[in-house]
């Protein structure tokens, strides 16, 4: 990453951070903010396997779909390359879904990103983190929104400048 004179980030370099932005794509797929969203059929929907009539809430399970392994082949690796453009090619548009999708999609989508890859960004290069607790301990609690049953606990170790 490019730092001006002052040791700041401006747009451009956060905007150029494509590693990270695949990282935080991936932590999304795994824990989407909002793990599940209705929508409510327009029309009679038949499917291959379910009819769905008009007026029917449909519920999606995003948490459920980001680790579909037709889509997500061992849907629980954390392999950041699986949002590269090659890697991405084919792959059904409704399979990635942590901001919703189609016309009531997020319309604050691109912020929310650009503001995770700023903070995000800004944390790595002023300090290590280090866990104080195993992946395997911090429990989710869905809800309205996805979250963390108890704080997460981090350590902040300051880089020498």
């Amino acid at each position: 990453m490019r730092e001006n004179v002052n040791g700041k980030m401006n747009i451009r370099d956060v905007q150029k951070l494509n590693y990270l932005d695949r990282c935080i794509k991936k932590c999304l797929r795994l824990y989407p903010g909002v793990p599940t969203f209705g929508r409510k059929s327009t029309e009679d929907i038949q499917l291959q396997t379910c009819f769905i009539p008009k007026g029917v809430t449909v519920t999606l399970q995003a948490f459920d779909t980001h680790r579909d392994p037709h889509y997500w082949p061992h849907p629980n690796v954390f392999d950041p390359d699986r949002f590269l453009p090659e890697n991405s090619k084919g792959r059904h548009a409704f399979a990635y879904v942590p901001f919703s999708a189609g016309p009531r999609n997020c319309i604050g989508q691109k912020f929310a990103m650009l503001e995770m890859k700023t903070v995000i960004a800004g944390l790595l290069l002023n300090f290590h983190l280090e866990p104080m607790q195993l992946a395997a301990d911090v429990r989710m609690i869905t809800g309205l929104v996805l979250r963390t049953a108890h704080p997460v606990l981090l350590k902040f170790v300051p880089i020498p400048k």
